[in-house]
């Protein structure tokens, strides 16, 4: 009884040191994607068309495709998002087309998935934007 009680015990110690190795990851992959210049890229400068962009941060992933025309962020297709319970960061793509820019807050309680869909449109549309 007392072998099992051990093992059960370290089995749940190395679950919680597992996890937090994990979200240690992430936060850091999500700084890091917060670190990006999205106030510095140029909305107005960028050809009309249709771009593709993708990030990641561990256990959450975002692909995006971005319509621009005439200079303005026309669209935002959420293509794929995968982020746990993010699922409200999903707005943010409207608030991008609301204000034309990659540059806007991220949704309370789905920060890390905000982040991450920011950086897939910064993605599809940073290599576009004429310097």
């Amino acid at each position: 009884m007392k072998k099992s009680l051990r093992a059960l015990l370290l089995l749940i110690l190395v679950g919680i040191l597992l996890m937090t190795g994990v979200f240690v990851l992430m936060s850091s992959k999500v700084n890091e994607l917060e670190k990006r210049d999205y106030a510095g890229l140029d909305t107005t400068s960028i050809p009309d068309g249709v771009y593709r962009g993708e990030a990641e941060a561990l256990l959450i992933k975002a692909e995006v495709e971005v319509s621009v025309r005439g200079g303005q962020l026309e669209s935002i297709e959420l293509i794929r998002h995968s982020h746990g319970r993010g699922e409200a960061a999903e707005i943010i793509t409207e608030h991008m087309v609301e204000q034309n820019t990659v540059d806007v807050d991220t949704i309370s309680g789905a920060t890390a998935s905000s982040v991450v869909i920011k950086a897939a449109v910064f993605d599809a549309l940073e290599q576009k934007a004429k310097p």
